[in-house]
């Protein structure tokens, strides 16, 4: 199966009300300083918080619909500056941020071997000692998850038209590649389900190999933690959250 991304309208509706992790993504703000640099900005979950708590932001994707639609969120808040373009490749000044952030679990959907261009090119556009940090799923937890999970309902949301969306979430693991799966079943009044499927692969690696990565990339690792709340990462944390430090 193809990776497929999900419509930027159902992915805020799914995903944008999740509170969780602003406060920690707030405090390292307050503690770096601005410009801050939020990398898969998406709808703008992450990116216009930072704003309305007053930060000046620039926010980066790659898909031009889900920018689109965080241009719309973002008319009330000017001080988020929206650029499209590729981790891989950043189009930014070096040295010009003292803090690059990089929530929402999307670190591990970027395949290993690119993961050696992305920190490269974020240790280049931060400060001497500027601050790296993102959040991803805890390996260890993955690995002992069953290998397959049938999509079971996890919720319903209404879209613009009012109409209920339900959805559902599965999942396959194979090795250290862990898919996950969400169908979203729009219901419609004459009894017609409409079904969009979207996917996910996390490319999840052992602790070690990816602090050496970063290491490698000019990012000391300074801490690391397992949920928002600071809580100093253990195997059976339910994340992976690193904060580095460019060297």
């Amino acid at each position: 199966m193809p990776e497929t991304f999900v419509p930027p309208a159902f992915y805020h509706a799914h995903h944008g009300a999740f509170e969780e992790d602003l406060p920690f993504w707030h405090d390292l703000a307050r503690r770096a300083g601005e410009p801050v640099l939020a990398l898969g900005c998406g709808t703008g979950r992450v990116a216009l918080s930072l704003a309305r708590q007053g930060f000046e932001v620039v926010g980066v994707d790659y898909d031009e619909a889900m920018l689109r639609f965080l241009q719309r969120r973002n008319v009330a808040v000017p001080c988020v500056r929206l650029v499209q373009a590729d981790f891989l490749a950043l189009p930014l000044a070096s040295g010009a941020f003292p803090l690059a952030i990089l929530p929402c679990n999307t670190y591990t959907t970027v395949q290993g071997w690119k993961r050696d261009a992305l920190l490269r090119g974020v240790a280049r556009v931060l400060f001497p000692g500027g601050v790296f940090a993102f959040s991803a799923p805890n390996p260890h937890v993955i690995a002992t998850l069953p290998s397959r999970v049938d999509p079971e309902e996890e919720g319903v949301f209404y879209d613009a038209n009012g109409l209920p969306v339900q959805v559902s979430a599965g999942w396959g693991r194979s090795g250290m590649q862990w898919r996950v799966v969400w169908h979203y079943d729009r219901l419609h009044p004459d009894g017609r389900v409409e079904r969009t499927t979207v996917s996910q692969t996390h490319h999840l690696a052992p602790l070690r190999a990816e602090i050496e990565r970063m290491e490698a990339a000019g990012l000391h690792v300074e801490a690391q933690y397992g949920d928002f709340d600071a809580t100093p990462w253990h195997p059976d944390a339910p994340y992976w959250i690193v904060v580095a430090a460019r060297i």
